[in-house]
């Protein structure tokens, strides 16, 4: 009985322990070459507004960022064919991209939706900390809006 007990306990501590670990913090320490070198000239403002998603619907397995201006890309990536690229525009005026799609995040903002050939784009904007978020989500095609929306909500 007690062991039966004690590997039930043990399979739900590992289960909980298997999250990923995206939070800035823990993708600096992990990535420290592609990820956290490139946005160590970003103020700490900015880094608490980046689209940084508390979960991806696929084993993250490499994160790289890029820093120009006023835009910073993240691009996560699985050892298959899954990735997903998160920018987050700084200051960005009224550049958002016409969608006719315009789904509601669990936020309350808008997202204007774009089915790319090998891609979804998913696009909004935060108006509290005026920033653009910009999604592209690559993976297997019958599950792909599905996943992206995933993501944005999770941002």
């Amino acid at each position: 009985m007690w062991k039966r007990i004690l590997l039930f306990a043990t399979l739900v501590f590992l289960a909980a322990c298997s999250s990923q670990n995206l939070s800035l913090e823990d993708l600096e320490t992990a990535y420290p070459e592609t990820f956290a070198q490139q946005l160590g000239s970003l103020s700490e403002e900015k880094k608490e507004k980046l689209g940084l998603p508390e979960d991806m619907p696929f084993e993250v397995t490499q994160v790289e960022s890029t820093v120009e201006d006023n835009r910073v890309d993240i691009l996560y990536q699985s050892d298959g064919s899954e990735k997903a690229e998160v920018s987050t525009l700084y200051e960005p005026g009224n550049i958002l991209q016409e969608s006719e799609l315009q789904v509601p995040l669990n936020s309350g903002a808008v997202a204007g939706v774009q089915e790319k050939e090998d891609h979804i784009f998913v696009e909004w904007y935060d108006g509290d900390l005026d920033v653009i978020y910009q999604l592209e989500y690559y993976g297997p095609e019958e599950e792909r809006a599905e996943k992206a929306m995933n993501v944005a909500n999770a941002i």
